[in-house]
């Protein structure tokens, strides 16, 4: 799993920078985030480190009957489309969807589920057409229910998380 949680000053999350840079030459995406963490480093005095914390979580595993998905037979990135009323997603690991259900649900999806492939997955929007995304609580049902479409499972957990942990920075960035 991934970073999930961001640590630092009281005025981090409202505050919001548009970065504009380009590299010399093309590189891959590693090297432009070392590349973007000099920069931050350099322009905001971005001091930061990551810790583990034992948090709230959402396990995922295969509920019984096992994954209503099939892997991907083709090669390339993870691809995004519509498609009247579902969400076609093509080439995606688990652990990444369980990524992308985190930002959802507001705490970490924990992947348990022994899948290691890359997998071409149909999200069934109109389940879940009538929630009212400002009640939280049932946008995380929605988000569970659509998880539970594609037979996974989701559970309540706790786990050590890695945090990142701002330590030092400065609201106002150099000038270039």
């Amino acid at each position: 799993m991934g970073l999930y949680q961001l640590i630092g000053p009281d005025w981090l999350n409202d505050v919001q920078l548009d970065i504009v840079a380009k590299t010399a030459e093309p590189v891959k995406d590693q090297q432009l985030y070392l590349m973007l963490r000099t920069l931050l480093s350099e322009r905001m005095g971005v001091r930061a480190h990551v810790e583990q914390r034992k948090m709230p979580v959402y396990v995922l595993t295969l509920a019984k009957g096992g994954p209503k998905f099939s892997e991907s037979t083709t090669e390339g990135p993870v691809v995004m489309a519509r498609d009247k009323d579902a969400r076609l997603i093509q080439r995606i690991s688990i652990a990444d969807l369980a990524g992308q259900f985190s930002k959802m649900l507001g705490r970490p999806v924990v992947d348990s589920t022994g899948l290691k492939g890359r997998y071409d997955v149909r999200l069934d929007m109109a389940s879940v057409a009538s929630v009212n995304q400002k009640d939280q609580m049932d946008a995380a049902s929605a988000a569970i229910k659509l998880l539970q479409g594609l037979g996974l499972k989701v559970e309540d957990g706790k786990e050590m998380v890695d945090v990142l942990v701002v330590d030092h920075a400065e609201k106002t960035p150099t000038e270039n």
